[in-house]
């Protein structure tokens, strides 16, 4: 499992944003901004059986927060936009030795290109600026991403493609664009959870 950079960012904009629009009502104003939070844990390998599977031996311990605001606006192609800045935190805890590898980002988000399939699916390319930094047990700072990253996500558009109010996330599709330092980019998220926390 490599290093998503800034990517969780990224599907985080992406998501919160069908969130978002799905709680807004159909008569609404074409603008629309809010703020919002999630938080949470969960054991990483009972939320998905296929975690760091092979790799990581220990049961850790995924704990998050995030926060930020959204703005969604009507574009010229009929196609809403989203976008906005996050901060998040994910901390990887191994729950036998307590030792814990954290994970900050802060960053800027938009929707950058919008394409309507024409099969009821849309693919949506974000892009994303800020920095990423991986912090070991210690505190000491390991690798940081600073820059820009782009990717792309599919979304049923709930057969209303200029209505984000009934769009539903399908899957990550992948990285377009990587620019700027990238400590993460060639490494495996999964080996480096047996080095600094195993």
């Amino acid at each position: 499992m490599k290093h998503k950079v800034l990517a969780a960012l990224g599907a985080l904009i992406s998501t919160v944003g069908i969130a978002v629009a799905s709680a807004v009502p159909a008569a609404a104003k074409p603008l629309e901004h809010d703020h919002f939070v999630d938080s949470g844990s969960e054991i990483a390998q009972v939320a998905d059986p296929e975690f760091c599977a092979g790799v990581v031996d220990f049961p850790v311990l995924h704990e998050w927060n995030a926060e930020g605001q959204f703005l969604f606006v009507h574009h010229g192609d009929g196609f809403a936009y989203g976008g906005g800045p996050t901060r998040a935190t994910d901390m990887w805890t191994n729950t036998l030795n307590g030792e814990t590898l954290t994970v900050t980002r802060v960053g800027q988000g938009r929707d950058h290109k919008i394409t309507d399939n024409g099969d009821g699916t849309l693919t949506l390319e974000f892009a994303n600026s800020g920095v990423q930094k991986v912090y070991g047990p210690d505190g000491e700072l390991l690798f940081m991403d600073t820059g820009l990253f782009r990717a792309e996500v599919l979304i049923d558009h709930g057969g209303t493609p200029s209505d984000p109010t009934d769009d539903e996330f399908i899957k990550f599709l992948g990285e377009t664009a990587v620019h700027g330092q990238m400590d993460t980019l060639e490494r495996d998220f999964c080996e480096d959870l047996v080095s600094y926390i195993g």
